[in-house]
């Protein structure tokens, strides 16, 4: 049974990194897909999807500390919003992602979790989740 889902998020700061794994595991299981894809999607243009190490603490604040390293002096962009290094991240990170779903759960790996990226918070985000079993 294929079925579509919309998780809403509220963020709390300018950059930053949510695990939503466990939200979208209970919608893989709510959805009784017990073999198929999950496919993940944020319409927005300043925020993404990521799929990375869930252990370490101190990895979001060296992403976004690499990504500024990258984008150099924030001065030199000419945005009318003021804000194109959030543009910049997202179109980095990108807004999709797609997990296969074995026995009714995401078959990610053992140290892998679903990550919101925040690059232009506070803001209400949504991400569609759409589950789609093997025919």
């Amino acid at each position: 049974m294929d079925a579509l889902y919309t998780i809403y998020i509220q963020t709390a700061e300018q950059m930053q990194m949510l695990d939503i794994t466990g939200e979208v595991q209970r919608l893989a299981a709510d959805s009784q897909t017990v073999s198929g894809i999950c496919t993940l999607f944020v319409p927005h243009t300043t925020a993404g999807l990521l799929i990375s190490e869930n252990r370490d603490p101190y990895l979001a604040g060296d992403f976004f500390r690499a990504f500024g390293q990258l984008a150099g002096d924030a001065g030199n962009y000419r945005s009318l919003e003021n804000n194109f290094l959030a543009f910049l991240f997202a179109g980095l990170v990108g807004v999709s992602q797609t997990i296969p779903v074995e026995n009714g759960r995401l078959a990610l790996g053992a140290w892998q979790s679903i990550y919101l990226m925040e690059f232009d918070g506070d803001r209400r985000r949504k991400v569609r989740v759409k589950f789609m079993e093997d025919k």
